[in-house]
């Protein structure tokens, strides 16, 4: 299993497995496609640029920290992460709703008062037609964004064609909206579980942490290698639930930085005695705000809009699967 970061800017949405970067790192990755010829060596080059002529951005940093635990392993002390009281995803949730309807919840399903009694739940799912024609509708649940189980009967409906309930985006599009050239603008398909988090522009809760400033850069990594020389977060694994999130920020030397750079390949980049400068963070959610647009930003090493972006871990979200 494998986890899945969802990632939100102003303009769109992702899933990722890699990494969300805004600095140092980006900025080498990105502009050293001038010097592709000369294949792997343009980090090297590059980051020896980046080092002398050295870049800050003023911003604000927020994450959520991770619940982690320390475990034993093969390889010695590690750490657990428990997804920050998000746990391994079973089902995704809208508006802090289960999969069954309000009366169900209450205990008030049916008529021996149990629950998934009632027309709008999955075990009175006779046929396809029962969310059209039952009459307990005006209590079901506002809105269905969810991955149900491939095998539930919900999942067969909900995946139908015009479903009212298909998604976020489909079930708050206006259809009287006209498009570019003067029709109905059509629905775009959204897929995916829903956020968790407020909205880009909201406040964060006060459960969040906060760090404002200059960084020289904020990389959000949930695996170990960023590419084959680059060991970035060595406690990571596939599906702990953790984003390791490395802030490192203004003041810090050049000696430092050049420590840093020529550590990544081992993975002993980090300081070995508590920095003021450099930290690495587990995380299960992070928000980033540039104060400005210049620099990069990435995600799995893709650029995109310099802005403010957010993103939240969805543990075991997806399944690898290798040849034996």
């Amino acid at each position: 299993m494998l986890d899945v970061v969802r990632v939100e800017t102003r303009s769109n949405i992702m899933f990722s497995f890699l990494s969300v970067g805004w600095g140092l790192i980006s900025d080498i990755d990105i502009e050293s496609e001038r010097l592709r010829a000369i294949g792997g060596q343009r980090f090297t080059v590059w980051s020896v640029h980046r080092l002398i002529s050295l870049r800050t951005y003023q911003g604000k940093v927020s994450y959520l920290p991770a619940l982690v635990s320390p475990v034993s392993g093969a390889g010695g002390e590690g750490l657990h992460g428990g997804g920050g009281g998000i746990g391994t995803l079973k089902h995704s949730v809208s508006y802090n709703t289960t999969l069954n309807c309000r009366d169900c919840r209450a205990g008030l399903g049916g008529q021996d008062g149990t629950n998934g009694s009632c027309d709008a739940c999955d075990t009175n799912f006779s046929d396809v037609l029962s969310l059209e024609t039952g009459t307990n509708l005006d209590s079901f649940r506002p809105r269905i964004d969810s991955w149900y189980s491939a095998t539930s009967r919900k999942s067969t409906y909900f995946s139908t064609v015009d479903s009212i309930y298909e998604s976020d985006k489909a079930s708050n599009d206006d259809p009287t909206q006209c498009g570019p050239n003067g029709g109905t603008a059509s629905h775009v398909q959204m897929y995916g579980p829903p956020s968790r988090l407020p909205a880009l522009t909201a406040s964060i809760p006060d459960s969040w942490q906060t760090i404002a400033g200059e960084f020289v850069m904020v990389h959000a990594a949930y695996q170990t290698h960023l590419s084959t020389e680059c060991y970035f977060a060595p406690q990571s694994r596939l599906n702990d639930g953790i984003i390791w999130l490395l802030i490192i920020r203004a003041g810090v030397s050049r000696s430092q930085l050049l420590s840093f750079l020529l550590g990544l390949s081992s993975g002993t980049h980090l300081p070995l005695q508590p920095n003021e400068y450099i930290q690495m963070v587990p995380v299960s959610a992070f928000r980033i705000e540039p104060a400005g647009t210049n620099g990069h930003m990435t995600v799995d090493g893709e650029k995109v809009e310099c802005g403010p972006i957010q993103g939240e871990v969805f543990p075991s979200l997806g399944k690898v699967m290798v040849p034996k």
